[in-house]
Formats: C-alpha cells, structure tokens, sequence
C-alpha cells in the first residue's frame, strides 16, 4: 500500500480542518465524502478536490472504495457509523469519542479486533513533541516522582448543534477528553474515579433557538492513577474567560512542569530549574503537530507498517473514565476503571 484511501463522513466544521491537512499528506488521498445534507457534501467535494460526494454512509461504504474511514460527524452518531464500516471491512479513525457509552466502545474495539481491523479515536495529544517532552521529564524521573497533575480546559459552550447538550453530549466528552487523554498518557491508565458534575446553564441558544440542557457543562474529576498518583480535570461550558497559557501542571517530589498552551495546541513546556531557582521554557517547536493530524498520522503507519502510539485500547480507556465519571457524580460514589492499555515510543 503506498497510500491510503480515506472515505470521510462529517462535512462541517471539523472536516474543514482535517480535509486541507490531508491534502498535503504524502501517505493518504481522500477519495469520498459524506454527509446527511448532500449539498453541503457536494459544495466539500468541489472545495478539496475530493471525487465522489455521498449523503448516506452506506452508500459511500457499497459505492467507493477505500481503506479508511474517518468519521467527523457528531458524537452521538459516532457508535453507529463506526460499526458499520467496521462490518464493512474498514480501518476506523474517529473524532471523540469513538462511542458514547463504554459497553458500545468496548464492542467496536473488540469488532476490529475479530476483523482484523484498526480503530483509532481522537484526540491525538499523544503525538505533539511537548507530550514526548514532558513524557521524557516523568518516566525518566527528572522532577522526581510526580505525585500529582492538574489540568483544565473549558469555553462558553457552542453556540451550534444541540445535541452538545444532549444526553450524549457535554463538556467532558467535547473538552475533558484531551485532558485525560494527556494524564492517563503520561501518569498512566486510570485505576478509579470520583467526580462532580452538572447542568450549571439549563437553557441555551444554539443556533438560533433555545433549548433546555440536559448535559454536564460543568465538571470536576479526580483521578487515581495507582500508587498513590493522583490528578485533577476541571472543564466546562460555563468558562467565559480562562487562563490558556499554562493548562497543565506536573509536580513531582524534586521539580515541576507545566504544559504552555493547550495539550490539543501546545506552545511550550516550562520546567523548574531547581539550580536556578526559575522557569526554563523549553520545546517551543511544534514540528508540525495539530489537533487534525491524527488521520494523517494513522495512515502513514499503515503505509510504513509501523505501530501507531494512538491505539483503540486508549481511546477506549479514555471513554470508560469519563463514563464513570458521568456515574460517579450522579450517585456521589468513587467508581473503579477496569480497562487498561499500553503506549509505546513514537513512531512515524
């Protein structure tokens, strides 16, 4: 295979970042698109030079052919789709996340692995050189032993798609997801949960119209990472202003570090130098990294044959965290977290 073909479903807003980038990859070509509204599908295919236009995934999946299949559709749809290009034959990459309950998540991971296929799930945080970086510091014990992390990511909530704040929406899964992507990445799989979460803004104007939310805008989540290793996520709909340049914090028995920019858009990583006694900032370079690179990402690993660092086993480890989070806070209970998985160097 010298490239991929990608059949993506999903042309609004994030296809429009995802289908640019894709362009320049020397690894994959776009050959199809879809969407439920066939215009807009059509008006993305002219745009980005991408050959066929569908408004239905079954019908993309029976009438063009390619290997994978990116899904850029709203969340509460993300289940369904996956699972028919799964049954389809197809690799899977799929923005946050890959399932909106953990047993559907879990049934997809366990389908491509029967099949004999690939699935992949946003974010890809694990992939940005500051992840590497700030990895490098952790494991090889340069701020001593971290005990513990912060971390915190939040806005005003959209003001388009309603179902955001539908039963199968929220803030924890739409911005809180990058946040325990990164932790459970770089502190390790989640061993149990406590949270707190609510609906702080009952009703919302979204495109144009009020509705009444009935999905967490308001979250606060410990996690316990094992030996006594614990971290903090705090996100939201109900952030008019934050504090963006610093969003996560490590702090380990010999030093600290905190991520610069967001860990979806990272800018930097300021270390303590206990010799100086002030910040350093270091691994300013992105290399390249973005938020809609992960696609691009999977493909060249399957042109290369090499082992993705995103795997499915994370992305399903993400959804079962924040799951039980969902549960912990509605009955005031720590919840444990039975999945697991492994992240292996970088690759590609």
């Amino acid at each position: 295979m010298d490239r991929v073909r990608i059949g993506l479903a999903g042309c609004g807003s994030v296809s429009g970042s995802y289908l640019p980038h894709l362009a320049g990859s020397a690894y994959a070509d776009v050959v199809a698109v879809c969407d439920v509204d066939m215009s807009r599908a059509e008006r993305s295919a002219e745009q980005h030079g991408v050959a066929q236009a569908f408004d239905d995934v079954t019908s993309m999946l029976d009438g063009a052919e390619f290997d994978l299949f990116l899904n850029t559709t709203a969340m509460p749809a993300h289940r369904e789709l996956n699972h028919l290009a799964l049954t389809a034959g197809k690799h899977v990459y799929c923005e946050k996340p890959i399932a909106t309950s953990y047993e559907d998540g879990l049934a997809l991971v366990e389908l491509a692995e029967t099949s004999g296929l690939e699935l992949w799930g946003a974010p890809n945080v694990v992939l940005s050189p500051q992840f590497a970086y700030l990895r490098e510091l952790i494991h090889g014990r340069a701020l001593g032993r971290v005990c513990a992390a912060h971390a915190s990511y939040g806005h005003a909530g959209p003001s388009w798609g309603p179902w955001f704040y539908g039963k199968d929406g929220g803030s924890l899964f739409d911005l809180g997801v990058y946040n325990v992507t990164t932790l459970t990445g770089l502190l390790g799989p989640a061993e149990g949960v406590v949270a707190l979460s609510g609906t702080a803004v009952a009703e919302r104007e979204v495109d144009g119209a009020m509705l009444r939310a009935v999905a967490d805008d308001n979250t606060m989540l410990l996690i316990d990472h094992g030996n006594t290793v614990f971290s903090h996520v705090q996100t939201g709909f109900v952030y008019r202003a934050q504090r963006g340049d610093r969003s996560m914090e490590f702090i380990g028995t010999e030093g600290a570090a905190n991520l610069l920019g967001y860990d979806w858009g990272p800018a930097g990583v300021e270390v303590w130098d206990t010799a100086s006694g002030a910040w350093d900032t270091r691994c300013e370079d992105a290399h390249g990294y973005c938020w809609q690179s992960g696609a691009a990402y999977v493909a060249e690993c399957l042109v290369k044959g090499v082992e993705p660092m995103m795997t499915g086993a994370h992305a399903l480890h993400v959804l079962e965290v924040m799951t039980a989070a969902k549960v912990s806070a509605a009955h005031g209970v720590r919840m444990p977290v039975e999945s697991t998985f492994e992240l292996s160097a970088p690759t590609a």
